[in-house]
């Protein structure tokens, strides 16, 4: 009886003791969850209190701590700071491998790529088969140039990890400009033939390096009156990334804008695209169509009602316009059409104007091209991974050596289609002239 007694007073004591409402009166407590969020913003804030708190005296915590801004430092793009919180994590514990990646992160984004190399292996020897690390010592290794060993280092991702869209794209683009690297070696060398060394030429320049490209990426994830879309910031950096490796001359990223962000980044890639001869933007995240028109949905927008549209978001129309200054391409890519929960919240109070499913088709001036991660009408898929089924598929083609631009967003569609189980069908909109072919990336 008295085993029973017992067991029922500890039973009463555990039902009675909830460690979640001890944790909401402990402040110290409810830091420390915050710097362990996978949001930027609460990580930062949470680890600046557990780091002026000095993490209540533990070493290894305040070390964690360190390493956590860190990494919230280099998502919102503070690089240097995120560097000094690193190394100040390694000093404290200088066995811990992810504080050494996330070293690796901040010196990638200072383009300090010999530092990032020696952080990253660093991190390799610490823990081999952590892939986020081989990852960067492959980006530090592109930076250097190495491209053989940067391959080498993405086919160690991708055995870890055959899924990963980050490698699959950045070793496309590697591999694309290896063969490009070695094209050009052959001409150069065929062109040394001749005895007289007068006779020697130049390599050519393409059209595809001649060019001046420039594109605007959008990727809006963390909504006020929304839950988070995870993916469309990480598409964004993916996208981004593949360009500039392409060769785009200009690549300017920009997450979660306000309406009077998006409408000022718009006006001023407008200005840029005047000096441009290919303009391009990539918008992920919500969009809405209502009354045939289309709308990209900003992250402070609150859309109480139908007529809150017009105030509260940006109309596709002018990301369009923002293109046409660009002498030979314009471009506008849409990964906006997922399910939208502003629908459901939205309280009508014009019965003439309809709100769809998706966003409306449109027709874009001849010579601009409009592509719709999902055709009118249907929603896009955010996947279940790291990035959206449709920012792998464009990932994957962009690097693409010979593939012109319309072949290329067929492929796209295909791709898409296949990875969805034919749930999602991208649509391209708006016509090129027939007389000229676009690469993103010319063959040799």
């Amino acid at each position: 009886m008295r085993l029973s007694a017992l067991f029922l007073n500890l039973i009463l004591l555990l039902v009675m003791v909830d460690p979640r409402a001890a944790s909401a009166q402990n402040p110290e407590a409810q830091a420390w969850k915050s710097c362990q969020s996978s949001d930027a913003d609460q990580r930062l804030a949470g680890c600046s209190l557990v780091i002026a708190q000095n993490a209540g005296g533990s070493k290894t915590r305040l070390a964690d701590a360190l390493d956590g801004r860190c990494w919230a430092y280099h998502v919102k793009g503070s690089y240097d700071l995120a560097v000094a919180d690193c190394k100040a994590s390694i000093t404290l514990r200088s066995n811990y491998p992810f504080a050494f990646n996330n070293l690796a992160s901040a010196y990638l984004g200072l383009r300090k790529y010999d530092d990032a190399l020696s952080a990253a292996s660093r991190a390799v020897e610490l823990k081999p088969n952590f892939l986020w690390s081989h990852l960067n010592r492959a980006r530090a290794y592109t930076g250097l140039g190495l491209r053989d060993k940067a391959l080498a280092e993405y086919q160690i991702v991708l055995a870890i990890d055959p899924n990963n869209a980050d490698a699959k794209a950045e070793s496309k683009v590697e591999e694309t400009q290896t063969a490009v690297t070695d094209t050009r070696f052959s001409s150069q060398t065929e062109s040394l033939a001749p005895i007289m060394p007068s006779v020697v030429k130049p390599l050519p320049t393409t059209t595809a390096t001649a060019e001046r490209r420039i594109a605007l990426i959008v990727g809006n994830s963390r909504y006020q009156s929304a839950p988070e879309l995870p993916n469309p910031a990480r598409d964004a950096s993916l996208i981004a990334r593949t360009l500039k490796a392409v060769g785009f001359n200009d690549v300017r990223v920009e997450t979660d804008l306000s309406r009077d962000a998006l409408n000022r980044v718009l006006l001023e890639f407008s200005r840029a695209a005047a000096n441009a001869d290919w303009a391009m933007i990539y918008y992920s995240g919500h969009g809405i169509e209502i009354g045939g028109l289309d709308y990209l949905i900003p992250v402070d927008a609150k859309l109480q009602t139908d007529r809150d549209v017009d105030f509260e978001t940006v109309p596709m129309a002018l990301a369009i316009s923002s293109v046409d200054p660009a002498k030979r391409l314009r471009m506008v890519i849409m990964d906006a059409c997922r399910s939208n929960p502003f629908l459901t919240q939205m309280k009508r109070t014009i019965a003439t104007r309809s709100l769809g499913r998706g966003l409306a088709a449109v027709e874009p001036e001849p010579g601009s091209l409009v592509i719709f991660s999902a055709k009118n009408g249907e929603t896009a898929l955010d996947g279940e991974g790291a990035n959206s089924p449709f920012a792998i598929a464009l990932a994957n083609r962009l690097g693409t050596p010979g593939l012109e631009v319309r072949r290329l967003f067929d492929l796209v569609r295909d791709d898409v289609i296949t990875a969805t189980g034919r749930r999602q069908q991208p649509f391209a909109y708006g016509s090129l002239s027939g007389s000229e072919d676009y690469f993103f990336a010319r063959k040799q």
